[in-house]
């Protein structure tokens, strides 16, 4: 069995060393339209002889001035639509519950209960 994470942000790690976060904020101060999102996509193979199967997990936001600790990424500059905090000031546990992340592995999480009789839903 095989397992790949793969997280697609906006900016790559070298942009946010050079510029912070606000460098991402402050590069979309000209447009009106700020939303983005966070998607992270997980797949599984069986093996050689087997595809992929891929499992996405999005969440839906908009790019804010810089708010919270700087402590991971993007955070601070992205606020998830139905929430007044960025990821960055979020209690990690609500964070977790919310990103898209967490919705990419229930998503696998719920193929292999269902598809696996090793695997028991909790």
């Amino acid at each position: 069995m095989f397992m790949l994470q793969c997280t697609q942000r906006s900016t790559r790690k070298w942009f946010l060393q050079k510029t912070g976060p606000e460098g991402l904020n402050n590069m979309l101060a000209a447009y009106e339209d700020k939303t983005a999102y966070a998607l992270c996509i997980f797949s599984l193979s069986l093996g050689p002889d087997h595809e992929p199967t891929s499992f996405e997990g999005r969440t839906e936001g908009k790019i804010v001035p810089a708010r919270g600790p700087n402590d991971f990424g993007w955070d601070p500059v992205f606020q998830p639509h139905g929430y007044n905090l960025t990821y960055a000031e979020m209690p990690k546990e609500e964070k977790n519950k919310i990103s898209h992340r967490r919705r990419a592995l229930d998503k696998l999480r719920e193929h292999l209960c269902t598809q696996y009789s090793f695997m028991d839903q909790p």
